[in-house]
């Protein structure tokens, strides 16, 4: 079976290229996935030789794009690309020598150092307060950065698969660096806030016939009605009856199936950029990652644009199960995923039985998060497991 492993740059500089490939490949793996455009975090690495704890670039990519074929949102590239080289060439080349397939892992429009300095190209609250956190997908300019970004990489680098993160809306809350909320937010306010209404997206549902500034207004008098005087929009698990007479609006239904429309349209083009210039190269959707309940329309109507679909992890043995039955109703090839960290696993002894539900499960592969993250006797556990 097919096993690859999540990876970050600054482990593979620091371990070398060379030494980590060969180790993966010798424990059973057939795939390094690098994360080939990143944003910010803190993380703290167990067997890394120069450092252990790492604070990330925000939103860098790491290899040296040309900047010629990119339009007014400009990438911005990691301090450990030079001119010399980058680390997507220097892990293409070590992937090849020990027979690993080289998989870009990229998050692509969740990029906070883009957003903040291009407001109007992000998710916007229904109060017009930008969401710096998430490009906006039905921007112009963040859908040319997107195809630009896509393209640049499969034009340089040999490419077996793109692990394509963050594709579309994020959600409103996403563990910003210190972030400070002193309101108690309920699942629905959660999902009022992460209602996008960039003026784009106002002039485009406009011009489709939806009343999308309206419904902004009824966004925003809800939410500040719940938290300045006292309505609530949950209750008894569900959207009260004034949220639900703003969410399930027909209007709402349209405007949100529209942006919708949006994401699933990027993604095409996606596909089309990458199949006109690397056709080996699989787009790889993580189903996790997708606005919409699982197994939904919306959902579905994505993961049709990818060529394989990436479960998410797996909480427990049945879970694993569940998780590949359902994804393999899609007819795509499906790779279950191990986090190999805590708190999801803390007992290097539990990674065998994980890794074997997900081969009696029928998936194509495993994925396992993450290699700099993981302990040695955790990275020890999924080896003797993958070699068994």
């Amino acid at each position: 079976m097919k096993a690859g492993i999540f990876t970050y740059a600054w482990d593979l500089d620091a371990e070398g290229y060379e030494r980590v490939a060969g180790r993966l490949a010798d424990g059973g793996f057939t795939a390094i996935n690098l994360a080939t455009s990143y944003h910010a975090g803190k993380f703290l690495l167990p067997h890394n030789p120069k450092r252990r704890v790492h604070f990330a670039e925000d939103g860098a990519l790491y290899f040296q794009p040309d900047l010629s074929t990119y339009g007014r949102i400009q990438p911005r590239v990691s301090s450990l690309v030079s001119a010399v080289g980058d680390p997507v060439g220097r892990l293409a080349h070590a992937a090849r020598h020990h027979g690993l397939d080289h998989v870009a892992w990229m998050v692509l429009l969740h990029n906070s150092w883009l957003g903040e300095r291009h407001p109007e190209t992000t998710m916007h609250t229904a109060f017009g307060d930008p969401l710096h956190h998430s490009l906006c997908p039905a921007h112009p300019d963040v859908a040319e950065y997107a195809l630009a970004l896509i393209r640049d990489l499969v034009i340089r680098h040999d490419v077996a698969a793109i692990q394509l993160e963050s594709p579309g809306y994020m959600p409103f809350t996403h563990g910003y660096h210190h972030e400070i909320v002193g309101v108690a937010l309920d699942d629905v306010q959660e999902r009022l806030l992460g209602i996008s209404f960039n003026p784009v997206e106002i002039a485009g549902a406009t011009a489709s016939g939806i009343d999308a500034e309206g419904l902004r207004q009824r966004v925003a008098a809800l939410l500040d009605a719940c938290w300045n005087r006292g309505v609530p929009v949950q209750e008894g698990g569900g959207p009260s009856a004034a949220a639900s007479a703003v969410l399930d609006n027909p209007e709402m239904v349209a405007y949100r199936g529209w942006q919708q429309d949006q994401v699933v349209s990027l993604s095409r083009q996606i596909r089309e950029v990458v199949a006109q210039v690397s056709p080996t190269t699989e787009i790889r959707h993580f189903a996790e990652a997708i606005v919409g309940a699982p197994g939904s329309e919306p959902e579905r109507a994505l993961l049709d644009t990818g060529d394989a679909i990436l479960t998410g992890y797996a909480t427990s043995d049945d879970d694993a199960h569940d998780r590949a039955s359902a994804a393999l109703t899609t007819g795509k090839p499906v790779w279950g995923m191990v986090r190999a960290i805590a708190p999801d696993t803390t007992d290097p002894a539990a990674v065998a039985s994980r890794i074997a539900a997900w081969r009696a499960s029928g998936v194509a592969g495993i994925d396992v998060y993450n290699y700099g993250l993981m302990t040695l006797p955790m990275l020890d556990a999924v080896t003797k497991s993958l070699l068994g």
